[in-house]
């Protein structure tokens, strides 16, 4: 192993390891996901809102604080 401490080594994942479980909404979204959020901040489709009227991705994303 090389002592350059900037470079690092790529992760390795166990055989027998637990599958790694994403929540909804915070996995890796495409550029189609990206303008589809945006098509419901505009009012051209409909957009998931919590009790207060927030975006639930938005507020899922840090956004908004969930308590305010």
């Amino acid at each position: 192993m090389s002592s350059d401490p900037n470079k690092t080594s790529a992760a390795q994942v166990a055989e027998d390891g637990a599958p790694i479980i994403v929540p909804d909404g915070v996995g890796i979204w495409t550029f189609g996901d990206h303008l589809r959020h945006l098509a419901g901040h505009n009012g051209t489709i409909p957009l998931a809102l919590d009790e207060y009227g927030r975006c639930l991705i938005c507020v899922r994303r840090g956004f908004f604080t969930p308590n305010a």
